[in-house]
């Protein structure tokens, strides 16, 4: 394909990407100026940067004492605002539950990694000390996906706002009211708890031309992008540093000495969760045939529609999955019930998950369905197991799991599957920090960075590491040098 041909496809892939969902309904009145709180909306990119500059140049000079401030004053402002959240990001975006929402902002909001991971690295010897210490960027430009719109906000602002730098956050159309109340109530909670103004920015209307100019900008140092396929590959040929989330199909994997009950628990609970728009959520279950049959059954008894008509499996196939490969936006993150009625198939009660039994090459396991559909496959032995995730996974080396009590299965499994998420006996949000009483011992992790390689982003994803020598002295063992 030609260099013009590629770039008008990406183009046409992104304008979807941040078009997708948009609601036309006003968050507020648009403002390029200050209304005291330090509420900094703009309607260019050139305005939003230069005052994420201008903040972070002040920043960067205040001791780790006045970040931890700032991440205090984060945490303390929007605890009372969860629910709301959680119930206008389910709104805007029609996408998910409210319940699922509040556990994940939780956890962005209280189990994000800040200040505390910065402390410094010094070496000493005959030849002196070397100290290493982590350093800003300067101002980091942030797309965030209309998936976890104040999630991302909140997870971005704490790890990257630890790390000494300012944000320019591109919104996604699709929840660009919410995203715009959550900047404005950070600035709110900062200011008046710092005095300091603008560490986070953003645009009044949020659209491709933005995102392309803020990436291009020669004052952002930095892009960290937790979005689809095109905005990820915006930022990874933009010539910046750039920390990218990739696409995942995750597999779970499930083996004859699984504890069926337990496997059957926590795949229901993870893919069922916030109606499977997580990027680590199972989106297909490998099984060996031995125990399928039984762990089906015991999925389907917790409140799972199994389909199994192949016309009407086909109809699914067809109806959620788009021209292009990708999952239909119409269908993204919608109640399983919603689907099964578009589609024409009857159900009791209240599905929360839509699945069938398919074999390996069904579109519903090779795409990656943001959406309550949970195919499963069978297969003979664990080797065909494993072979067949790692097909259907696609290398795209994002997230894997596995139900197993074989040590040496659960070892095997995860060093093939080379993924940068893996999880053992367990539902896979838990490795986002997300546990199923809203709170997680583990870090939060809501950019998942696999192709730029930094896996679970953390602050020090967002500093530089520096190095100070001093060859005189420092060393505490001997004296001459």
């Amino acid at each position: 394909m030609a260099d013009q041909n590629i770039e008008a496809e990406i183009r046409r892939i992104l304008q979807e990407e941040l078009s997708g969902n948009a609601s036309s309904s006003a968050a507020g009145t648009t403002t390029s100026q200050p209304d005291g709180l330090g509420n900094r909306i703009f309607t260019n990119v050139n305005d939003a940067i230069a005052a994420a500059k201008q903040a972070q140049a002040i920043y960067q000079d205040k001791p780790l004492a006045f970040r931890k401030k700032v991440v205090q004053a984060i945490k303390d402002g929007f605890g009372p605002y969860i629910e709301y959240m959680a119930k206008q990001t389910r709104e805007e975006t029609g996408m998910g539950t409210a319940e699922a929402k509040i556990a994940k902002l939780k956890n962005a909001l209280y189990n994000t990694p800040g200040v505390e991971l910065l402390d410094p690295e010094v070496e000493t010897g005959d030849g002196g000390m070397v100290m290493y210490e982590y350093t800003p960027f300067g101002v980091i430009g942030a797309v965030g996906p209309s998936t976890n719109p104040c999630e991302t906000v909140l997870n971005n602002s704490i790890m990257m706002m630890s790390a000494g730098n300012a944000l320019f956050f591109g919104a996604h159309p699709g929840a660009k009211n919410i995203t715009r109340w959550a900047v404005e109530k950070l600035n709110e909670f900062v200011y008046k708890a710092t005095g300091l103004k603008n560490l986070l920015v953003s645009l009044d209307t949020p659209s491709i031309e933005s995102v392309q100019e803020m990436m291009q900008h020669p004052d952002v140092a930095m892009l960290a992008v937790t979005g689809g396929p095109a905005v990820v590959h915006q930022a990874l040929t933009s010539g910046k540093k750039a920390v990218g989330a990739g696409a995942g199909n995750p597999p779970a994997m499930v083996d004859a000495t699984a504890d069926i009950d337990l496997a059957a628990h926590n795949l229901f609970t993870s893919a069922k969760f916030d109606n499977e728009i997580l990027c680590t959520s199972e989106k297909e279950i490998i099984a060996e045939d031995s125990i399928k049959d039984e762990l089906l059954q015991k999925i389907v008894a917790k409140g799972a529609c199994l389909v199994t008509d192949p016309k009407d499996i086909k109809h699914l196939a067809d109806m959620t999955i788009g021209d292009n490969g990708a999952p239909d936006r119409k269908y993204v993150g919608k109640d399983a019930t919603v689907i099964l009625d578009a589609a024409g198939i009857s159900y009791t009660g209240d599905p929360k998950l839509i699945m069938m039994d398919v074999d390996k090459d069904n579109p519903l396991v090779k795409t990656e369905m943001l959406m309550p559909i949970l195919p499963i496959v069978g297969c003979p032995d664990f080797d065909a197991v494993l072979a067949t995730a790692i097909e259907v996974e696609g290398g795209n080396h994002h997230t894997a799991s596995i139900h197993s009590n074989n040590i040496l299965h659960i070892n095997k499994a995860a060093h093939r599957m080379n993924t940068s998420i893996f999880v053992a006996n367990g539902p896979t949000f838990a490795a986002t920090g997300v546990g199923d009483n809203g709170y997680y011992s583990g870090a939060a992790a809501l950019t998942i960075a696999t192709p730029t390689g930094e896996g679970t982003t953390t602050t020090k994803t967002f500093t530089r590491r520096r190095r100070f020598n001093c060859p005189q002295g420092f060393s505490l063992r001997s004296w001459e040098v």
